[in-house]
């Protein structure tokens, strides 16, 4: 029999996770406008280790990694290496290596420990986190501290992130749950995104800075991420038609799951690392929207922000992103495509 997968589904996941995104650039306008200062913008180095971290524990459920205590400590390693070398801007040598050592016990709790032993890596962790975190005021760290302790224990003993291998094969959109956690990457993702996406964005939060424009800075926003957003609802509409060659990567799906959790990994590790941000340095498209935003990005209109979301699809910063999108949509869709092979 053969295994179809509706085009709506990951097209939905594309939706959620653009979704995702978007919220957070319409909200961060509009806390700029609003409060007069930039509110959110102080919560998104939050946002983004916490994320980070959570892409990791969520990349170890997709690769469905099965090893030895000293394979996973092998692994471990492996990865606190690559972000000692990527934390390389890190001026506190010590920072560094705590920082280093944090992923790597990120990924060791990811083994199957028992209740007890995983409250121990996840306290540590977190502590490891406060005292690296890169929030101003303590109420963050300690928050940081919380939501990655969270993380890291209640992410490792649930099953939240295996359920977008359940998604509905007939008629309904799917696992709602899934959807939610599609939107949740779609938050990470903007999160690290915001520091370096370009001129454009810039030039529209100094509009929603000035007094009582703040309606105008969201909108804009909304429009930039539409803007954005357009390439990852394309593929994640086109994505569908694989579910035609599926009975072809059957034997493939171990390696597909393996492949897709590791890009995630280090797609959280250039997040972790502040890496992502430090991409814009290359430039790419961002002279192209120096060119649309105008001289001090002070002439951004609704237009010329939809154009520079688009153009930022092509830069340092979102580019390296495509890959691990695309693993995480064959995610959905080979996992879905085995289970029902099995169930049929």
């Amino acid at each position: 029999m053969k295994t179809t997968i509706s085009a709506r589904i990951t097209f939905f996941h594309a939706l959620a996770l653009v979704l995702g995104f978007s919220a957070i650039f319409t909200l961060l306008g509009a806390s700029v406008g609003l409060l007069g200062g930039y509110a959110l913008y102080d919560a998104l180095p939050v946002i983004t280790r916490v994320g980070a971290i959570l892409l990791i524990v969520f990349s170890l459920k997709v690769a469905h990694v099965r090893m030895s205590y000293l394979g996973w400590g092998v692994a471990a390693l492996l990865f606190g290496g690559v972000t000692y070398w990527l934390d390389q801007y890190q001026f506190e040598q010590g920072y560094r290596i705590i920082n280093a050592l944090l992923i790597a016990l990120a990924v060791f709790s990811g083994a199957g420990w028992d209740k007890f032993v995983l409250l121990i890596f996840s306290i540590l962790i977190g502590g490891l986190s406060f005292i690296t975190s890169a929030a101003q005021v303590m109420w963050l760290k300690a928050l940081e501290t919380v939501l990655v302790i969270a993380t890291i224990y209640f992410g490792n003993r649930t099953d939240v992130f295996d359920r977008e291998f359940r998604m509905d094969m007939g008629g309904k959109f799917g696992s709602e749950a899934s959807y939610w956690r599609s939107a949740l990457v779609g938050v990470i993702f903007a999160a690290g995104w915001t520091p370096c996406v370009g001129p454009i964005l810039s030039g529209i939060l100094l509009l929603a800075a000035q007094e009582q424009t703040w309606f105008q800075g969201a909108i804009l926003l909304a429009a930039y991420s539409f803007g954005l957003g357009i390439p990852f609802l394309i593929a994640g509409a086109l994505f569908s038609k694989l579910t035609d060659y599926l009975p072809k990567f059957y034997k493939w799906l171990p390696t597909i799951s393996l492949i897709s959790g590791v890009l995630l990994i280090l797609i959280a590790l250039l997040l972790f690392t502040d890496t992502l941000s430090r991409l814009s340095q290359y430039g790419g498209a961002l002279s192209i929207e120096t060119n649309l935003a105008g001289e001090g990005g002070s002439q951004v209109s609704l237009l010329f922000a939809f154009l520079g979301g688009l153009i930022s699809f092509l830069s340092p910063c979102v580019l390296p992103l495509v890959p691990a999108y695309l693993g995480y949509l064959s995610g959905a869709v080979f996992g879905a495509a085995a289970v029902a092979a099995s169930d049929s």
